[in-house]
């Protein structure tokens, strides 16, 4: 078992199953940190700060990664941060999050080093690239999209992987121990489809961000995330 796995994999199952929720790509800090709240309040637990709007060394996404670091301790929520490991090492985020396109798993894994509990997420397409992740040392996969997103319609060149992908996707995972979340047009009505594939949880955008009650979406979602979760 990759050593990042044996220091996170105890941190990572006490809190599943998860309601991931991943930020919007917005230009105010006080605006992001209102809608996390909300969906906190209504059940989210764990945040990803995806922001496309600002690069990696400015101090707009620091402040960003500040803020929503003092929110989700006040809720004893992790925050991973996307793309950028040295910004997440140097707010004292839980984790970064990284895609087949940015840093490679082992880069990350070399600035990560032996930092406790830090979580390193990967996003994958399907079980080859799921196996590759999970050797490398991924503490968990994000899969997808398994519909179509309303937020990244590039995503996988605009193919969906579907139910079966993500199914053979968490089925490869497994054999690595290493909980895998669903991402890609996921709302409340295909909760049910994802979890019975063993997801560990669900990933959301557009289904928290865009709803004019964020905290009863949140609600909603959790409900749905913890009644269909298979251990």
């Amino acid at each position: 078992m990759p050593p990042t796995l044996q220091r996170s994999a105890h941190a990572v199952k006490s809190t599943l199953p998860w309601l991931y929720m991943v930020t919007p790509s917005i230009a105010s800090t006080d605006v992001l940190v209102d809608t996390v709240e909300k969906a906190l309040r209504g059940g989210v637990n764990i945040v990803q700060l995806r922001n496309k709007i600002f690069g990696a060394d400015s101090p707009e996404l620091k402040a960003m990664a500040v803020a929503l670091r003092e929110l989700t301790r006040s809720h004893n929520v992790p925050l991973i941060i996307n793309d950028h490991v040295a910004l997440a090492l140097d707010v004292g985020a839980d984790g970064a999050h990284i895609g087949q396109e940015d840093t490679a798993v082992e880069a990350a894994q070399a600035l990560i080093g032996t930092t406790p509990s830090f979580l390193l997420g990967v996003t994958v397409r399907d079980a080859i690239q799921a196996q590759a992740a999970c050797k490398a040392g991924a503490d968990y996969l994000g899969v997808g999209p398994v519909y179509a997103s309303s937020t990244k319609q590039n995503a996988n060149n605009g193919l969906v992987i579907g139910l079966d992908g993500l199914a053979s996707t968490v089925a490869m995972a497994s054999q690595f121990h290493v909980p895998v979340v669903a991402i890609g047009g996921i709302h409340v009505d295909r909760v049910e489809a994802c979890m019975s594939t063993k997801a560990a949880g669900v990933a959301v955008v557009a289904a928290l961000s865009s709803s004019s009650d964020v905290q009863g979406a949140a609600a909603a979602l959790a409900d749905k995330v913890r009644r269909h979760h298979t251990r």
